[in-house]
């Protein structure tokens, strides 16, 4: 059935239309005629009023005259097409004869006849068509002054697969030849990937962190809307551009000239004079004459007056005013305007259901006034704000019907269908109505459709198929507003597929200088510095200059996500700068309650590593009490909201062993015991671990440990056998003997620990160094002092570096290096005399403040001696004696050295 025909009859608008030429008088109508016929209707120009195009689909008929021309009516199976032109009607008759073959249309037309001009001058071309089954759509296009008849049957409804999206001409244009050129993309960062059906496995860049421990919040960005266009600036337009308001016939009577009156004040804005007049107006002549006219005029000049300023309310006085103009009036083109503006106000405000309701009033009205192309725009206007309104179903149940599948482009439905269930979060459904209907979509495809697609795929974590059609996106919409966020989910999901790092710092340089969105910079701005500066392994002075992007311009209303993002980089920049005392102050300053559950468990999981990174400095440092502080005070806040981490609990119950805190050992052990079937952290370690060692094992160690602390040994060495790390059974074994004054053993299960060792298992500086004591002691106890004096040596070389700020390594060398010099001085030979010179003043310069500084003064003295330096050991024997700190002992050895080389010198 057609839809959008308005049936005419002679007493009704085409006796309003004679009467109308009759004011004018035949002489106007004949000069009119006259004037169009000398620059447009030659003969040969009116013989071209008729084209036919007939596709496989539909028959179209283009009639080229202007609108008010013909006037066109249906009735059941008749189509009437009416005009006072009479030459207009010989012409278009002709064509028809000349131009129509009944064979090839006998599915859509049965016969045309024509009924020449009537008393009344009107001439009718009646046509009947071939079934019920066709339809037939009018319109008229302005641009091209043409009316447009499209007939078709129901049965030739196609797939939207099958069908190519029309270009603006509706004319079929050949394909152009395929480009060899490069995407944009492809031009700065190499070829992007080819299309796979699955997530692809992360590639490895050597000396970087995967794309975890950088910028790694991501977020869904908002779909691209279909374009609703034929919208105005509300900011600058009223109604009047949609149906300006055009001057009265004021000699015809004084109503009209009262209403010119009016529209004159209007003209010059002077407001009170124009409701004054139409107050008068009223008075005179009643309130319901020429009430749409006077209403429209009021609305306009309350618009004009109101809108630069923004006051909301006269506004919305004004629209409810036309919207009540548009239900009473009879005048379509002024509904029509209305409607418009209406459509294009509700929009900006985002009221959606009045949009709706005004779409639906719109389409009813365009077609049974036969405005094929306003019909056009109403129902995009319903698809528009059903999509807004998120209602998924009757935007599909619309898209099906045959009507709107007719005079709505088909890859214009596809954006629609495929924004809303992008909206809803139906991703799958996005990607299946893509690939179903991307064969039959012309190039280039709609930015809408490439870019929520693309999204879907991110989404989906198909990256590649993403890369290659955000790539379609910013090659094909360059200019395009959303082409920043196509560029930067290109360098983004370069990052997480872990491409070269050298092509995306191209592609993130490319988001940032060419990004239009300032948001959209931003981001790229800040994933940019968190990959040079913080996933970076080793940072030179180049990458650590990078992290300027992070200052980010403060008039930039940074959204949630973005603010989330930049708080994460920058912790991050404290981390990797090992600066943890600085991290956990910026961290303890976020707001991490207000945060999301999964963001802020990854600012937590951070918060953890920064906990043990200031932990274990304290550990080695041997602040065990530092380290229980820190435990205590921040476990609950950060370590217990993550994975288990078997050696920060480690390190903290060694703490309270050290401290002999051992209620408090007993607690975190516990606390331990009921985690070792949980999974141990793997994710994040900012801070590398001394250890990989697993829950259970810590636990039988802590065993050993404490039961050696508190003496048990037998207890201890019981606990030894479920050791599964033989060597460190080794060290602990060694101590035990150590203390039960097994010298002899100590000494061979140290030297079978310190031979077996793959890698270092003792990091305490306090237990590195009280081990050193005891292995050289035992070696001293049983008398070898030849090896004692070598692996002193040997450990004095090798912790030359090693926690050179602990006291307990300064005070283990320091013995060493004093227990050798005594060695040597006991062998009392000649060579062991030239070799104490070096070792003792080495000893001086190392531990000025030594409490063996007076002993090594007085055995470099007899070594001056010795080696027939009489001179110098006077001199320093006598600065012996002069020194009150040296010990009283020390002196009289000093004196009867002195004594006895007073003697020599007078026996010489």
């Amino acid at each position: 059935m057609l839809i959008g025909l308005q049936g005419l009859n002679e007493t009704g608008s085409f006796i309003s239309m004679r009467k109308e030429l009759g004011k004018v008088h035949y002489k106007v109508l004949t000069l009119i005629i006259s004037t169009m016929m000398s620059f447009a209707f030659s003969a040969e120009v009116f013989s071209q009023v008729l084209q036919l195009e007939n596709a496989s689909t539909h028959l179209r008929w283009n009639v080229f005259t202007s609108k008010d021309n013909i006037i066109i009516r249906k009735t059941g199976r008749v189509i009437t097409l009416k005009t006072l032109d009479s030459e207009l009607f010989g012409v278009l008759k002709k064509d028809i004869q000349k131009r129509f073959n009944s064979e090839s249309n006998k599915k859509y037309i049965e016969k045309i006849s024509y009924q020449e001009p009537t008393k009344n001058n009107v001439s009718t071309i009646e046509i009947k068509l071939a079934s019920n089954e066709v339809e037939v759509f009018n319109f008229y296009r302005e641009r091209d002054k043409k009316h447009v008849f499209d007939f078709w049957t129901n049965n030739e409804d196609t797939p939207l697969s099958e069908v190519k999206e029309k270009t603006a001409s509706q004319k079929k244009i050949k394909a152009p030849a395929k480009r060899k050129t490069k995407s944009s993309v492809a031009k700065k960062a190499k070829k992007v990937a080819k299309k796979k059906s699955a997530p692809q496995k992360a590639e490895k860049n050597a000396g970087y962190r995967d794309f975890r421990y950088g910028a790694s919040f991501i977020w869904d960005y908002e779909g691209l809307s279909p374009d609703f266009s034929g919208t105005i600036d509300l900011a600058v337009k009223t109604p009047e551009y949609f149906y300006p308001l055009k001057n009265r016939d004021y000699e015809k009577s004084e109503v009209e000239a009262h209403l010119q009156l009016m529209l004159n004040f209007y003209r010059k804005k002077k407001y009170g004079l124009m409701y004054k007049s139409m107050k008068l107006f009223q008075e005179k002549y009643g309130a319901d004459t020429q009430l749409d006219f006077i209403e429209y005029l009021k609305a306009n000049a309350i618009i004009r007056d109101h809108i630069a300023g923004g006051n909301r309310e006269p506004l919305k006085m004004s629209i409810n005013m036309l919207t009540s103009i548009a239900e009473r009036t009879k005048e379509y083109d002024l509904q029509k305007a209305i409607y418009k503006y209406l459509l294009t106000y509700y929009k900006k405000t985002n009221e959606y259901v009045e949009a709706l309701a005004i779409s639906k009033k719109f389409y009813v009205n365009s077609k049974e006034n036969f405005d094929y192309e306003e019909s056009t725009y109403a129902a995009e206007g319903i698809l528009y704000n059903l999509t807004m309104l998120n209602q998924v179903e009757k935007v599909s149940e619309l898209i099906k019907e045959k009507t709107i599948r007719k005079i709505i482009d088909p890859s214009k439905l596809l954006t629609y269908e495929i924004f809303v269930n992008y909206r809803l979060g139906n991703i799958k459904e996005v990607i299946s109505l893509f690939n179903k209907n991307r064969k039959g979509l012309a190039k280039p495809i709609r930015p809408e459709i490439l870019f929520n697609v693309a999204e879907a795929y991110f989404r989906m974590s198909q990256y590649d198929m993403a890369i290659n059609l955000f790539d379609e996106f910013v090659t094909e919409h360059s200019y395009h507003t959303y082409s920043s966020k196509a560029r930067l989910r290109i360098a983004l999901a370069f990052e997480i597929l872990e491409k070269p790092v050298e092509q995306n710092i191209v592609l993130y340089k490319n988001a940032i200088n060419r990004s239009l969105d300032p948001l959209v910079s931003a981001e790229a701005r800040i994933r940019y510095a968190a990959l040079r500066s913080v996933r970076k392994l080793e940072l030179g002075p180049r990458d650590v200059e990078n992290r300027a992007f992070l200052d980010l311009d403060e008039n930039i209303k940074l959204t949630k996500n973005l603010k989330h993002l930049l708080w994460l980089t920058r912790l991050r920049t404290f981390i990797v700068d090992k600066k943890y005392r600085e991290a956990l102050t910026y961290l303890s300053a976020l707001p991490l309650n207000s945060l999301p559950k999964l963001k802020r468990r990854v600012f937590e999981s951070d918060g953890a590593e920064i906990i043990y990174g200031l932990i274990e400095k304290d550990y080695l440092a041997s602040e065990y009490a530092q380290v229980v502080k820190k435990w205590n005070r921040y476990k609950n806040t950060y370590v217990s909201k993550v994975a288990n981490d078997p050696y920060m609990n480690f390190i903290v119950g060694k703490s309270y062993l050290r401290l002999a805190l051992y209620e408090g050992f007993e607690k975190v052990y516990s606390d331990f015991k009921s985690l070792s079937k949980t999974p141990a952290r793997t994710f994040p370690i900012w801070v590398k671990r001394q250890n990989d060692i697993n829950t259970a094992e810590v636990l039988r160690e802590l065993d050993v440990i404490k039961n050696m602390k508190l003496k048990n040994w037998e207890l201890a060495e019981r606990g030894l056998k479920s050791l599964k790390a033989q060597n460190k059974a080794y060290y602990y074994q060694a101590v035990i003997d150590f203390n039960k004054n097994n010298f002899k053993k100590a000494v061979k299960n140290f030297e079978l620990y310190l031979a077996n060792q793959n890698k270092r298992s003792i990091f305490d500086p306090k237990e590195l160094a009280l081990m050193m004591n005891m292995y050289t002691d035992s070696l001293y106890e049983i008398g070898m002092l030849s090896k004692f004096q070598k692996v002193a040596e040997a450990i004095l070389a090798d912790t030359t570096n090693y926690a050179p700020s602990s006291a307990f390594m300064k005070n283990m060398r320091e013995r060493l290096e004093y227990l050798s010099i005594e060695i040597e001085a006991g062998k009392k030979t000649a060579k062991s005399s030239l070799s104490l010179e070096p070792m003792i003043l080495k000893f001086k310069k190392n531990y000025p403040e030594s409490a063996h500084i007076g002993r090594v003064n007085y055995l470099l003295g007899m070594a001056f001696a010795e080696n027939k330096k009489p001179q110098e050991a006077k001199r320093l024997f006598e600065s012996i004696l002069s020194n009150q700190t040296t010990p009283e002992t020390v002196k009289e050895m000093v004196r009867s050295e002195l004594s006895l080389m007073a003697i020599k010198e007078r026996t010489i």
